[in-house]
């Protein structure tokens, strides 16, 4: 009977062994199939537009002054339904003249204000090292305003001043 078992136990090792010897362990163990980086398209981004300053204005354009910075009324001495407008403002850039104030005609708007732009002439030359702003005057007389209106506006390009007129 011992003969017997030893057999079986033999067997059993057997069995065994070569069961374990089928077993792939980490080192043995064929690399598995797995997919590799697959190769995706880059997506396309178009090229960032350029930033751009402000176009160049051309040599002698009439334009909008940069900004209005005082506005004082005042009626003459001479004749006391006239009206002085005067005006300090500023340009961008120096080299700028013949500044003025051009009625502003807007329908629908109220009687009692009347609207005006301050406007000038860009240099005749481009002058790109000349960026220091440039303070402008002028002034317009009104000879006659109606009774009705209360209120000047002067409007420039980043700004409006309003000022009371005095009856």
């Amino acid at each position: 009977m011992n003969l017997a078992r030893s057999h079986v136990w033999g067997i059993a090792v057997l069995v065994l062994a070569l069961a374990g010897c089928n077993q792939n362990t980490a080192e043995t163990q064929a690399p598995e199939t797995t997919p590799g980086p697959v190769a995706q398209a880059e997506p396309v981004t178009p090229p960032a537009p350029e930033v751009l300053g402000p176009a160049p204005i051309p040599p002698s354009t009439e334009m909008t002054v940069n900004s209005v910075d005082s506005v004082m009324l005042s009626r003459p001495e001479d004749s006391p339904s006239a009206m002085i407008i005067r005006v300090l403002g500023t340009a961008a850039s120096g080299g700028w003249s013949l500044p003025k104030l051009q009625p502003v005609t807007d329908a629908g708007t109220d009687a009692s204000i009347v609207s005006y732009q301050f406007v000038a002439t860009s240099p005749e030359a481009s002058d790109d090292s000349n960026t220091a702003a440039e303070r402008l005057e002028t002034e317009l007389r009104v000879d006659s305003l109606a009774p009705d209106v209360m209120t000047i506006r002067i409007v420039s390009a980043t700004n409006e001043i309003s000022a009371p007129v005095a009856q």
